[in-house]
C-alpha cells in the first residue's frame, strides 16, 4: 500500500482545520473578560486575512501577537459597540409601547450598529486609520457591498439568536461554538472581506 506523505491533502486539511480550533479556543479564552473581545475579534480577523492570502503560519502564536498589539486600539471601539448596543438593548426590550416612529428611528439604528460592527474590526486588522475614519470606512463598505454586508451580518447575528433561544438551544450550541463554530463565521466572513478590501485599497 501507498504511504500518504505528510504534504497529501487530507493531512494539509487536517492540520488546517486543527489551526482553526485552536484559534477558535484562544478566542473563547481571551474573549471572556468581555472587555477583551474587542482585541479578540481583531487578532481572529488579522490571522485569519492573512491565512486566506498564504501568509500565515504560525496561527497561535500570531494571534496571541495581534491581541496584544491590538488591545489598546480595538477596547476603544469595543467598548463604543458595548456601550451603544446595551442602550438599543433596552430600547428594544422596554420601548414597545413607543411610537411607531421611535421604534422605525430604533431599528435602523439597530441596523447600522450591526453594519459597523462587522466591518470595524476586521478594518482594525487589516489597516490603520483613527477610531472617526474606520467607523466612516466601515458604513461605507457596509453599504458598498450591501448583499454582502447582509449575508456576514446574518451570520455574525448566529451566536445572539443562539443566546436568545432558550436554554436547549445554549446548551446545543455551546460545545460547538467552544470548539470551531466562531472561527468557522469569521473563516467565512473572511472570504468575503478579502475580496471587499482589495477593491477597497485600490480605490
Amino acid at each position: 500500500m501507498k504511504k500518504l506523505s505528510i504534504d497529501h491533502p487530507f493531512f494539509e486539511f487536517m492540520g488546517g482545520l486543527g489551526d482553526w480550533m485552536i484559534l477558535n479556543v484562544l478566542f473563547v479564552v481571551t474573549s471572556l473578560p468581555v472587555v477583551t473581545i474587542g482585541a479578540s475579534l481583531t487578532a481572529m480577523y488579522r490571522v485569519s486575512l492573512r491565512r486566506i492570502r498564504k501568509e500565515s503560519r504560525y496561527a497561535s502564536r500570531e494571534y496571541m501577537q495581534a491581541f496584544r498589539e491590538e488591545w489598546k486600539d480595538s477596547t476603544k471601539p469595543w467598548m463604543i459597540f458595548l456601550c451603544t448596543g446595551g442602550i438599543l438593548l433596552f430600547d428594544i426590550l422596554y420601548g414597545k409601547n413607543l411610537p411607531k416612529v421611535l421604534n422605525l428611528a430604533i431599528g435602523c439604528l439597530v441596523v447600522l450598529w450591526a453594519f459597523a460592527f462587522t466591518y470595524v474590526f476586521p478594518l482594525q486588522a487589516r489597516f490603520k486609520n483613527g477610531i472617526k475614519n474606520t467607523f466612516v470606512n466601515a458604513l461605507y463598505l457596509a453599504f458598498c457591498n450591501l448583499p454582502v454586508t447582509i449575508i456576514m451580518t446574518a451570520l455574525n447575528s448566529i451566536p445572539v439568536l443562539c443566546a436568545a433561544s432558550g436554554v436547549f438551544v445554549v446548551m446545543a450550541a455551546m460545545p460547538i461554538f467552544c470548539i470551531i463554530g466562531f472561527a468557522l463565521i469569521i473563516w467565512v466572513n473572511s472570504l468575503c472581506l478579502t475580496v471587499i478590501f482589495a477593491k477597497f485599497a485600490n480605490t
